[in-house]
């Protein structure tokens, strides 16, 4: 078997708890010991990206039931791989023991309309968001328990930790780049605008690039312009520097004020991705008639498609960005004294949840 670190692997196995980040509410997260199960699915965590949900939640802007253990965006090692472990890969690949994985946050629940009729999951229990309990059900923690149905992608070992804790919101970009244009996610040479140069519009951006098309990033955070130009994009601070209208915006700002402002970027039958208004932080007054007469279309997404993280995987791995650049925040899991230092303040780029 394979292994991140075969010492940590060894102790870990031994362990009958580990030490966890539980969330009790707003602005409330501690430390705790939970309990390994003993028997299932069971993931060595290598790491877990911070995601701007995660900050959302904790600040209490999208409520969630707790107490539960926060993150999503993992990335691990199958420790323990029962024969019966019924987790499932999308593309009918065999997981074996010693597999280092991403894990898609959300599971099949298995009685809702949409799972009857094998279609999506209209109600899916997800890690690091829905699941409550006592469970290690979150990637804020050193080992993660895999439920049955769990969909998980092989990561491949060339592929740094730096670049691979960015694949799993790719895929959300990506899931809504299908909705727009379907699986070619953006077409051939199209250039786009994306607002925001958070960790969503790092991607965003990536995955414009990847199609042959030009980014240009509006980012009023000087710290993130700067970081924007070093990744090959070219940044704007402000809208009304932007010189032309493009047939793509992606708005990943996450203010309703961003919204606004990306429809008056839009050209003439241009299209709009909504992936950034997450958290309901009130109205903003807009003109209907310029979505008509201008032939604009808006897609928002929440949903991230299964069939979209094998290529995000992919994309994270080759393309030319250098996303390991953008990791601006790593916290090491084993000297995070206070669990709040996680949402003390957005990351410049991304920040990643190390476990040695």
């Amino acid at each position: 078997m394979s292994s991140i670190n075969a010492p940590r692997s060894q102790a870990l196995a031994s362990r009958t708890t580990v030490r966890v980040v539980e969330l009790h509410g707003p602005k409330s997260v501690r430390a705790a010991e939970r309990a390994v199960p003993n028997e299932g699915v069971l993931l060595q965590v290598e790491t877990t990206g911070v995601c701007g949900t995660d900050h959302h939640i904790y600040a209490g802007r999208l409520p969630v039931p707790t107490p539960q253990l926060l993150g999503h965006e993992v990335i691990g090692r199958l420790m323990r791989l029962p024969d019966d472990h019924g987790l499932v890969t999308v593309d009918g690949s065999e997981l074996t023991l010693g597999d280092r994985v991403l894990v898609a946050p959300g599971v099949p629940c298995g009685d809702c309309e949409g799972c009857a009729r094998e279609e999506r999951c209209l109600d899916r229990p997800c890690y690091g968001l829905t699941m409550v309990g006592d469970g290690l059900t979150g990637g804020f923690a050193p080992l993660m328990e895999l439920r049955a149905g769990t969909r998980a992608y092989p990561v491949p070992e060339s592929t740094p930790r730096e670049r691979a804790v960015f694949a799993e919101p790719l895929a959300c970009v990506l899931s809504a780049l299908r909705k727009a244009f379907g699986p070619e996610y953006v077409p051939a040479g199209m250039d786009g605008i994306v607002l925001g140069f958070g960790a969503i519009g790092i991607v965003a951006a990536t995955a414009i690039a990847a199609s042959g098309g030009r980014a240009t990033v509006v980012e009023r955070d000087a710290g993130r312009r700067t970081l924007a130009q070093e990744l090959g994009f070219v940044a704007l601070a402000d809208t009304s520097a932007v010189p032309h209208r493009a047939p793509l915006v992606i708005d990943a700002a996450g203010t309703p004020t961003a919204f606004a402002a990306a429809l008056d970027l839009l050209a003439w039958s241009g299209t709009l991705i909504e992936i950034g208004n997450f958290a309901d932080l009130g109205p903003i007054p807009i003109k209907p008639s310029e979505i008509c007469l201008r032939d604009l279309r808006i897609v928002g997404s929440g949903e991230t498609f299964y069939e979209d993280f094998a290529p995000a995987i992919r994309i994270v791995s080759e393309t030319p960005v250098d996303l390991p650049r953008a990791i601006t925040d790593v916290h090491e899991f084993v000297t995070l004294d206070d669990p709040h230092e996680l949402f003390a303040a957005p990351a410049a780029g991304k920040a990643l949840v190390a476990f040695a």
